[in-house]
């Protein structure tokens, strides 16, 4: 990548290289019984690569919210261009020039390709769009970096990845914004379209933009970035240039001294029982090779590594989603090869989705139709369901995994994200399974309800089952698995006992690099 730039450049929303385009001092947000900013401090400068870190739980997405003008700050200031405000509103966000792109595409699927690049600033003729203008600006724009795809094509056929670059060439060339916020987008990137990325991100930085990359791939970041500002437990601990730092140093400050237990599970826990399940040698081509593991009756077992190590797609194999291409799976000591998830409940595994919304729920449906739409064949004698069995299974599970709302009959969509994420584990839950494989399950919940969903898991789950959990982040897993298998690249790197838990060893395995 080249070096950054030392001169102005004479480009739409560029600003002078080297001087301040974004700068938050003393940025705090207080919630009930939460401080999830502290007095944080940026200052990120145009024609600059400035790298965003920390663990999750550390506050970046507070503080891209704060910066998206979707969240108010408790105090502080944040001055955009020389202009300084108490907070953002996403009006004045967008037009000081500050685009931020997630790690998950917002993209409007049954539209093509050219009308989402230009949604919302079509060009016209005569007060009518210019469509030809359009898809001949948006060919030449894919053409830059080498898309092979075309500006008719409807979104929706598009790979997640190339949803993705989309959004970036959208939010960098179309808006041309100023400031550029990235947050985790190289996640749901193939190879190829990383390496477009990276071009996208010199061209910015050439032109005289604030680039702000937010990852957690320590290599992704003193790669590409010029300066790296850490946070940890909602405090800026340390901003430094990427050439001092190095893996090492940059892990150790974004670890700090390890971690503190949450203590969800108790000591007491009762040691795990007879051989559930063994995987060997599991391959699916461009995802995962050579995946070996057992999991025993009474286990928790955590699946730690970055985002597109393979965590998600060995879940989905083993369930009979996306079915692996070589390898065995035993269940119970029988051989089992599911190609579908019907038949793999209806042999005790199931699986719990990481995306809630798009594969869990039904969101127009009561909690009670949600909790037993797994588990209807239980409920049928000669063709028919038999409802009272059935409203007594979702009572019971209901009380069990303890959901707020008025009642059985609320629809989920009305729910909470926390509720809701009770509502998928009640539905697995209900159909009784010998072998849970759970998603990332605390995702995007707030603090209460991820505490309330590990101890689901301790104590109602995991009792005569089998558990295999995968989490964003470390903190869940050190506080509830027996083991944890650390995945880098595909593949299963280390198996760590419970006693030899040490978050900054592990942090540093999954980054691909041990002690």
């Amino acid at each position: 990548m080249t070096a950054p730039a030392t001169e102005t450049m004479n480009t739409p929303g560029a600003g002078r290289a080297g001087e301040s385009a974004l700068r938050l001092r003393g940025i705090t947000k207080i919630y009930p019984g939460t401080v999830a900013l502290e007095d944080v401090a940026l200052d990120v400068r145009y024609g600059e690569v400035h790298g965003l870190m920390g663990k999750n739980g550390a506050g970046k997405s507070t503080l891209v919210g704060v910066l998206a003008g979707l969240i108010e700050p408790t105090s502080g200031t944040i001055a955009v261009g020389g202009r300084d405000y108490p907070r953002l509103t996403r009006m004045q966000a967008k037009r000081e020039g500050i685009a931020i792109v997630t790690q998950e595409p917002e993209i409007i699927l049954d539209i093509t390709v050219a009308e989402n690049l230009f949604l919302g600033d079509f060009p016209t003729r005569g007060g009518f769009v210019d469509r030809p203008e359009m898809f001949e600006r948006a060919r030449e724009l894919l053409d830059r970096f080498g898309l092979d795809i075309g500006a008719e094509f409807r979104a929706g056929d598009l790979s997640l990845s190339e949803r993705q670059l989309l959004l970036i060439i959208k939010a960098c060339y179309v808006e041309d914004a100023s400031v550029v916020i990235l947050d985790e987008s190289s996640a749901p990137l193939t190879r190829k379209d990383a390496q477009i990325l990276r071009r996208i991100v010199g061209d910015l930085r050439d032109a005289g933009k604030a680039i702000v990359v937010i990852s957690h791939s320590v290599d992704e970041l003193l790669d590409v970035c010029d300066r790296l500002t850490v946070l940890r437990d909602g405090r800026t601990i340390a901003t430094r240039r990427a050439s001092d730092l190095d893996r090492r140093t940059l892990s150790e400050l974004i670890v700090g001294d390890g971690f503190t237990a949450c203590r969800t599970r108790s000591d007491e826990s009762a040691p795990p029982g007879g051989e559930l399940l063994a995987v060997e040698n599991l391959t699916r081509w461009g995802a995962f090779e050579g995946v070996s593991f057992t999991l025993r009756r009474g286990e928790i077992l955590g699946i730690a590594g970055l985002r597109g190590s393979g965590r998600t797609e060995i879940l989905k194999a083993i369930a009979g989603i996306e079915p692996a291409d070589a390898g065995t799976i035993e269940l119970r000591g029988r051989a089992c090869a599911f190609r579908r998830p019907s038949e793999a409940l209806k042999e005790g595994v199931a699986y719990l989705p990481e995306e809630r919304e798009a594969e869990g729920l039904i969101g127009i449906f009561s909690i009670r139709d949600n909790l037993i739409l797994n588990s209807l064949a239980q409920f049928a004698r000669s063709g028919f369901i038999r409802g009272g069995e059935c409203d007594r299974r979702a009572a019971e599970t209901f009380g069990a995994v303890q959901i707020r709302a008025f009642s059985l009959e609320q629809a989920v969509e009305e729910l909470s994200g926390g509720n809701r994420q009770k509502v998928v584990i009640g539905r697995i839950m209900t159909a009784g399974p010998d072998v849970y494989l759970l998603d990332e399950p605390t995702r995007g919940v707030d603090i209460g309800a991820k505490k309330g969903i590990l101890s689901l898991i301790c104590e109602k789950i995991r009792g005569n089952a089998g558990v295999i959990i995968t989490s964003p982040g470390l903190d869940d897993l050190i506080d509830i698995c027996d083991r944890i298998l650390v995945l880098c690249g595909g593949r299963i790197a280390k198996s760590v006992a419970r006693a030899d838990f040490d978050e900054k060893a592990l942090f540093m395995d999954i980054q691909g690099f041990g002690q």
